[in-house]
Formats: structure tokens, sequence, C-alpha cells
């Protein structure tokens, strides 16, 4: 019982997910890591952007990290991650390893 109420209490991760042109593929990513990430006991909002949005969406700020299928630079402070065999169905296993790494690091108290 004392997890669940530990649980309740953190925040949702927020990702900004970017994908070539900002729509398909990112919401197809977000989705997928809603997905896994619900079975790790998160919470997550997400944003879709294409890399061109990405500087004015972390302007904006609140994001906790970048997932992204089309290359973005790693020049905003927090953690980016190539999410692009993730989304494909190649070494998932070792990105949701490197996800959950990353979270854990993360203060979402």
């Amino acid at each position: 019982m004392r997890a669940k109420k530990e649980e309740s209490r953190m925040r949702a991760v927020r990702i900004l997910s970017v994908c070539g042109s900002g729509t398909v593929s990112s919401a197809m990513l977000s989705s997928k890591l809603e997905d896994v990430l619900a079975e790790h006991g998160y919470k997550m909002v997400s944003n879709e952007v294409a890399p061109g949005g990405v500087k004015i969406a972390i302007s904006a700020g609140g994001y906790d990290l970048i997932a992204y299928t089309t290359p973005v630079e790693d020049i905003y402070g927090i953690p980016v991650l190539n999410a692009t065999g993730f989304l494909v169905g190649i070494n998932e296993e070792e990105f949701v390893e490197e996800l959950l790494e990353v979270l854990g690091k993360l203060d979402l108290g």
C-alpha cells in the first residue's frame, strides 16, 4: 500500500518526442513510451515536434528528456535519447533500460 501512495505523489514524466515532421512517428513514439512507462509505474505527458520546433518547445520549459527518431542536438541541458530502434522494435530492451536509468536520476517528487 505504501508504494502506491509514493507512486501517486510522483509527477508525470515530461517527454518531448521528435521526428522529421513532428506528427506521425513522434505520436507513435509517445504512445509506445507511455505504454512502457505505465508498465513501470510512471505517468507521462508528452509533446510532439519536428527538429525545428525543439528549441521553442524547450524554451517553454518543463521537459525531462527528449526522445527522437530524427537527430537533434544535445545542447538543451536534458537527456536526449535516440528512440529509433525502440520505435521499430530493434534493441527495445536496451532502450528501456537506458530510459529507466535516466528516469531514476530525475526528481519526480
